[in-house]
């Protein structure tokens, strides 16, 4: 199944070279959990569902920690976490306080990238093998759960 996006129009005035643009915008059709994780690598190791999710877990709390503890948390073959902070600007280094001035922490996500020996670009392969169509109008998006961050605007320029 291909990668599914609809046109979102930009309309943000304070972006002056990408307003009035079109961009294409993931349209996310189902999410795929835990549950489904674990169920999908017990059909393809000699893993126990349960096992599997145990790891996960532990993956998660491990990671926590270390993202939490300034740390990059690398995962070979799929990519790198970093954690991330936002924060308001402020004039002076003297004016910064850290406890009004930071905004919102957050993960950001390095996929690994691997120079392709023929044509020497830079290739995802997480994602190779992806292709992307237009969703059919009925596509319907799920609402996201509260304590997802639907951080994307539509509004990212390719």
């Amino acid at each position: 199944m291909p990668v599914l996006y609809r046109l979102s129009q930009n309309m943000n005035k304070k972006n002056t070279k990408a307003y009035g643009k079109w961009y294409a915008k993931v349209v996310s059709t189902a999410c795929y959990g835990t549950d489904e994780l674990a169920a999908e690598i017990q059909r393809n190791c000699s893993m126990k569902k349960s096992d599997v999710k145990a790891v996960l877990e532990e993956l998660l709390e491990v990671m926590a920690r270390e993202l939490g503890n300034s740390h990059a948390v690398r995962l070979e073959g799929i990519g790198t976490f970093y954690p991330r902070v936002r924060s308001a600007g402020s004039v002076t280094v003297r004016e910064f306080n850290g406890a009004k001035d930071i905004l919102a922490v957050g993960i950001r996500f390095s996929p690994v990238r691997k120079r392709d020996a023929g044509t020497h670009k830079m290739h995802t392969p997480i994602t190779d093998g992806w292709t992307v169509n237009e969703a059919p109008k009925n596509t319907v998006m799920p609402e996201p759960k509260e304590d997802e961050d639907d951080s994307g605007s539509g509004n990212e320029e390719p």
